[in-house]
């Protein structure tokens, strides 16, 4: 019962982990592409810009460890369960 938990819990986590990171994909591509149309005419604002999107591109590869890790550690749960019984 209790493993069933922790697997519960660490699928959860995982889910949640790759929506963000698929949240943070999608605020990565519209702040880089609404800092192209500006980098002509305020190079300054699209420079602020980029930096925004590079932010949201490290955090959506840090949710992606978090998902990949938790899918993992909920798999071996259930290997594990499976070998005992």
């Amino acid at each position: 019962m209790r493993r069933q938990r922790g697997r519960g819990l660490f699928r959860i986590v995982a889910v949640v982990a790759l929506c963000l990171a698929v949240a943070d994909g999608f605020r990565w591509g519209n702040r880089w592409y609404v800092s192209t149309m500006f980098e002509d005419s305020s190079p300054g604002y699209a420079l602020e810009i980029v930096a925004k999107a590079h932010d949201a591109l490290v955090h959506g590869l840090a949710w992606l460890v978090v998902a990949v890790i938790a899918a993992l550690v909920g798999w071996r749960l259930r290997v594990v369960r499976g070998a005992v019984a």
